[in-house]
């Protein structure tokens, strides 16, 4: 920039979840999808948990040349909350390498959340290989959703669903991206 150039500083994005992709963006860098459960002698999945979830800090730290302040997350982190359907912001606390933290954190564990993010992914959807995992994920919560998951077939399909999610992927499929720059009619 020529001379420092000033950028003209816009305020919060006060839209609603629902009808922009900002929440994807979101996802994309600090949320993940979990899935785990128990398997009976018989090979029947059971005492099954999946859910999204988004970590924020606590506190976020401005600083400038001048100045100093401190920002609570926990709006933003309502907001989402309130946009999934989720009932209410955990206060989390996270041991780092070198300090401890506390933050935010917002988990889809009911149904109904967890459909409301399926519906808004289809919508606006990831472009990582977060993606890859958001299918996996979503397809965890049909198995669940229509209780496939008491069959021997459809326990298989969760442990097979599982092993290729986060940093068990091993196999990229990048076809999602064919449709990336393309507009959207």
């Amino acid at each position: 920039m020529k001379d420092k150039e000033k950028l003209l500083k816009l305020g919060v994005d006060n839209s609603d979840l629902a009808n922009n992709g900002w929440l994807s963006g979101f996802l994309e860098a600090d949320g993940n999808f979990y899935c785990n459960f128990s398997m009976n002698t018989a090979g029947i999945a059971n005492n099954i948990r999946y859910y999204m979830r988004i970590s924020q800090k606590a506190v976020y730290i401005r600083k400038n040349d001048l100045t100093k302040s401190e920002e609570s997350f926990i709006p933003l982190m309502q907001t989402i909350a309130d946009f999934l359907d989720v009932s209410k912001v955990n206060l989390i606390h996270r041991t780092k390498t070198n300090y401890f933290e506390e933050a935010f954190e917002v988990r889809t564990v009911k149904r109904e959340s967890c459909q409301k993010l399926i519906n808004y992914l289809s919508k606006y959807p990831l472009y990582s290989s977060k993606y890859l995992d958001f299918l996996s994920w979503s397809e965890i919560h049909e198995i669940n959703k229509s209780k496939l998951y008491k069959t021997l077939e459809g326990s298989n399909q969760l442990l097979n669903l599982k092993s290729k999610m986060n940093t068990s992927r091993a196999e990229f499929d990048w076809k999602h991206l064919d449709n990336f720059y393309k507009e959207i009619k």
